[in-house]
Parts: C-alpha cells; sequence; structure tokens
C-alpha cells in the first residue's frame, strides 16, 4: 500500500499505470487492422497533464499505452521492467539504485529515451501538485546521468517501493522550456509541433470530451512489436448497463466494472466474462480510541466480533451470481494474489457460541432484548459506509443479522464519499464504531505504517500496537521481497490477534469482451499490453 493507499474501490484506477497483464498465449497468428473498443468506469479527466491534481486520476488511466513506465506488474503483481532492462541496488549508504534503460527504447518521433528523461522526469514530480507523486518520491535525495542510457538515484534510505518510482516518463526534448503546468490540456504531444508523443504502442490522436478517446497505433513502436490493430477507443460510460449494453450490441469489443449486470451476460456466445479479485481490499475497520464505542477498545470483544462473522458465507452471498467461488481475505497486509500471502485471519471463522463467551470474558452482559451490555452500555455499533454501492449495502445487511445472532445490535448508516473520507469527514473525526471501505495495496505493499502504524495518518481505528509499527518501518527497508513479506506478516499476524479491523473480500473486477477478441488477459488494468491484442475474423 502507497501513501496515496485510497480509501475507496473507486481509487484503484489511480494505481492502472502501475499494473500490467502478460500477453495471452496464442497458437493462431495475429490479424493486423480494425478498431477495439472499450467501455469502463473510467472517470474523464479535466486534462490529460500526469504532473497536474486538477486533470484527475483519470490522466493517468489514459496514459497508460502511451507513456511506459520503469517497470509493469503482472496479474499475480510479479514485476517486470519495461523501460529498463534491469536495476542494481547497493544496500549500504549511500543507498543508490542504477537504472539501465533499454538501448532500444525511443519516442514515437525517433528520439531515443535516455537517462535525461528520467532526470527531467524525476524534477518535473518533485515540482507537481500532485501530492502523492510528490510524497512517494521524497525519498529520492539525488539523480544523475551516467551515461546516455544509464541513471543513477540515490535515496535518502532503503526503499522498499523503489519500483514503482517511475510510473511513466517524460519526453525531455519536448516538454524542455515548457510550463509544464498548461502543457497536455487536450493531448498528449510535442507542444512546438503539436505532433503526438508517447514511448508506447499507440498514441493519442483525439480526444471527443464527454464521450471518447480516440487513439492510433504508433508505427515506430520499439517494443517487440508494433500494436496489431489500427485505433484503440476509449469510451466514457457512466453506468454497468450502458456498458453491458454495449457488449450485447456489438458496439464495445471489451467492457469491465459491471457490476450486477454481470450476470445477466452469461449464457450469451459471442461474450466471454472474466473476474479478478482486485487489489483493494474491503473491510470493516473498527474504532478503537474514543468517538467509538468504548466496548471496542477491549480486543476480547473485537474479536468476538470477527468470530459472530461468517467471512466466508458473505462473500459468497455477495458475489452470488458473478464469481462462482469467491475467497474471503485473510490478510491486511499482502494482497490475495502475493505469492507470499499468509491467512493471518484464517482463525476467524463463525463461531457464534465462542464469540458470546468472548464477550462475556469481557464483563459483557446479555439483556433483556438479547442484546449484550458492556460496562452498562449497550453494544449498540454504528456501522457506516458509502451510499449508492450495492455489494457494500448487501455486506453490511449480511453483517448486520450474523451480529444479531451473537447479541450486538449493529444500525447501518449510508453516506456520501465526501461524507466519510473527505477532510473533517467521519472516518478524520473518528466518530464511528464500524467503517465498511477499501483500501488499495500497492503491488510492492510500503508505508503500510501510515494505515496500521501508531499515528499513521490514515489510521482511522487509532490502532497502536509498538512491535506491530516497528516491523511496518523495517518492512519499508528491505529491498528483497521475501525477506520483506516475511516481516510483514510478523506484523499481519499480530494484527489478527489484536483485530482492529476484519478483512472481508478483495473488491472484485469483472468484465467481458467479445469473442472475437484475441491475445486480451483481464487484470487489475484492463487497458495494459494493448498492442497484443487483435481481432478473429467474424464467423
Amino acid at each position: 500500500m502507497g501513501r496515496a493507499g485510497a480509501l475507496a474501490a473507486a481509487a484503484v484506477a489511480a494505481l492502472l499505470a502501475l499494473t500490467g497483464a502478460s500477453g495471452a498465449a496464442t497458437n493462431q497468428t495475429p490479424r493486423r487492422g480494425g478498431t477495439i473498443v472499450v467501455g469502463g468506469p473510467l472517470g474523464e479527466p479535466a486534462c490529460l497533464n500526469v504532473l497536474q491534481a486538477r486533470c484527475g486520476p483519470g490522466a493517468l488511466d489514459l496514459a497508460t499505452n502511451v507513456l511506459l513506465p520503469a517497470f509493469e506488474y503482472r496479474p499475480d503483481l510479479t514485476p517486470h521492467p519495461v523501460l529498463v532492462s534491469g536495476v542494481g541496488y547497493t544496500r549500504e549508504p549511500p543507498f543508490t539504485l542504477t537504472y539501465h534503460i533499454r538501448p532500444d527504447a525511443r519516442w514515437s518521433d525517433g528520439v531515443p529515451v535516455t537517462s535525461r528523461d528520467f532526470v527531467f522526469t524525476l524534477n518535473a514530480i518533485q515540482r507537481s501538485d500532485v501530492e502523492e507523486q510528490r510524497v512517494i518520491h521524497d525519498v529520492i535525495s539525488g539523480i544523475r546521468a551516467v551515461d546516455a542510457k544509464t541513471v543513477r538515484v540515490v535515496l535518502r534510505r532503503r526503499y522498499a517501493g523503489w519500483r514503482q518510482l517511475f510510473p511513466w516518463v517524460l519526453p525531455e526534448h519536448a516538454l524542455r522550456g515548457q510550463d509544464l503546468s498548461q502543457v497536455w490540456t487536450d493531448k498528449i504531444d510535442n507542444p512546438t509541433t503539436g505532433r503526438p508523443i508517447g514511448d508506447g504502442p499507440f498514441l493519442v490522436r483525439s480526444w471527443d470530451r464527454g464521450q471518447q478517446v480516440t487513439y492510433v497505433r504508433d508505427p515506430r513502436y520499439w517494443g517487440p512489436h508494433t500494436a496489431y490493430v489500427d485505433r484503440l477507443v476509449i469510451r466514457f460510460l457512466g453506468t454497468p448497463k450502458e456498458r453491458a449494453d454495449g457488449l450485447r450490441s456489438g458496439a464495445l469489443t471489451v467492457a469491465f466494472g459491471l457490476g450486477d449486470e454481470f450476470s445477466g451476460l452469461r449464457g450469451d456466445q459471442r461474450i466471454r466474462l472474466d473476474t479478478y479479485p482486485g487489489i483493494a481490499a474491503e473491510h470493516l475497520e473498527l474504532r478503537t480510541r474514543p468517538g467509538g464505542h468504548p466496548a471496542l477498545g477491549q480486543k476480547l470483544v473485537r474479536q468476538a466480533l470477527a468470530y459472530g462473522i461468517d467471512r466466508v458465507a458473505l462473500v459468497r452471498q455477495v458475489y452470488s451470481g458473478i464469481v462462482s467461488n469467491p475467497s474471503a481475505l485473510d490478510s491486511m497486509v499482502l494482497p490475495l494474489q502475493s505469492r507470499y500471502y499468509e491467512r493471518n485471519f484464517g482463525d476467524y471463522r463463525r463461531r457464534p457460541a465462542y464469540a458470546r463467551q468472548l464477550l462475556e470474558r469481557a464483563g459483557c452482559r446479555l439483556g433483556d432484548d438479547a442484546i449484550y451490555r458492556c460496562g452498562g452500555q449497550r453494544l449498540t455499533l454504528r456501522l457506516v459506509t458509502t451510499a449508492g454501492v450495492p455489494l457494500r449495502a448487501r455486506a453490511l445487511e449480511i453483517v448486520q443479522r450474523q451480529l444479531r445472532d451473537i447479541g450486538v445490535d449493529a444500525q447501518l448508516a449510508y453516506v456520501t464519499f465526501l461524507v466519510l473520507f473527505g477532510s473533517g469527514g467521519i472516518l478524520d473525526r473518528g466518530e464511528f464504531d464500524m467503517a465498511l471501505f477499501s483500501w488499495v495495496f500497492a503491488p510492492d505493499p510500503v508505508d503500510l505504517g501510515d494505515f496500521l502504524g501508531c499515528g499513521g495518518s490514515q489510521n482511522f481505528s487509532g490502532y497502536c500496537q509498538r512491535l506491530v509499527t516497528a516491523d511496518l518501518d523495517q518492512a519499508d527497508r528491505i529491498l528483497d521481497a521475501r525477506q520483506r513479506t516475511q516481516v510483514l506478516n510478523r506484523a499481519g499476524r499480530q494484527i489478527a490477534r489484536d483485530v482492529p479491523m476484519i478483512p472481508l473480500y478483495p473488491f472484485i473486477l469483472n468484465g467481458g469482451n467479445s469473442t472475437r477478441l484475441r491475445g486480451y488477459v483481464f487484470s487489475p488494468n484492463p487497458l495494459s499490453n494493448a498492442e497484443d491484442w487483435w481481432l478473429a475474423p467474424e464467423r
């Protein structure tokens, strides 16, 4: 999880630029030509400038396939070098990263991608008004070009998320001397010539505001092959029904974010459906400090809640008709796809009788209304989440029924996104008992202390366990993935014992595509590796 880790499923889009999919294997010879039209819940940005907060996260989404990263992450979240052939690093001060840029990497105008582009990009990010970009790059103390294809970065400290430092690289030769706050309003281009520019397989051709962005194949793309299709169109469609209707009619080749419309597409032989356990961790956050019910300050009470909720049954009911056998989430430190994932919360399976025993051991006594009193106060908990998300409403209603069975009265509240997450909102004030929302794991989870450490900036539960905080801080400084995740899982086991939150399930992504489409792999970023997509002939 990064410092920019979002708190709602909608913020998954902010991570799309980091996450790629490996191309699907095929025994057929790809056909060239044609247009692929994609519809998804991507927010239309105000502009395409990835450096400007006013443009919104949609600018990052639309830069996919145009501005390439140093590394991308495949569906199993393993890193894959893209613009670089490799990166060397030191384990002793000064902590140095040496990036070896691919010799054949070049921009669409034929100019090579060089170390000057990396230096220019870092300087631009450090002047950007996108706080999340600046914060993650605060770990860098210096950068210099060693030669045209080698750049050296010096870190202030070891940083486990170093592969995420360059999610895109800017063309220095095109942007040098420009006011970077004013470029790329309607397109990604060389401001001097007005011609589209990029180092990926596609270039932005046009943007019809309120409707779509059209990309064309970059004929000079330096990768393994140029894009098979001539054009890629991204349509802004606001509702799952619009996207499902587009698939049915053939107006869309690919659609994702289908919601409850997904099940209605089953049986259509022209459509292939798929799901993917996303990197957003849907969970219940428990307020352990003032502002929450006093009983939640007791570990035994929190454990009772965890044993009172049947998370396996819950996820199956929530995703009924969408996923045949979805998995409950059992970790708050690693996503389900990680090869190092451990089921830290695996012991918490529904045991109502044991949950009541724990409440009684905590000094709670059952009232005449079948609801426990703890410290003389009725165990009525305020469960809050964002309005307008059917899956969340469904989940809270299930939780409400299950908690009633163990003598806990859950009162449900649905509020707007800003009321819950905004500055001075419910979470900021700590005025809740349990809150249902997602946070988004980065492919290399880092900065978890912001969410789980003592005094963390987004630690809304108020949880503070010094050993956990120390482990999370240590993990941020371990460069080896296996060693780092051993420390993270140690922290995860302690978090499971303390239960400041209850993981429920990954926020599952769903989508569909025409059966004519080949080379497509559904992943956290349904736009990635579009150069591998091609269209088989109509039958």
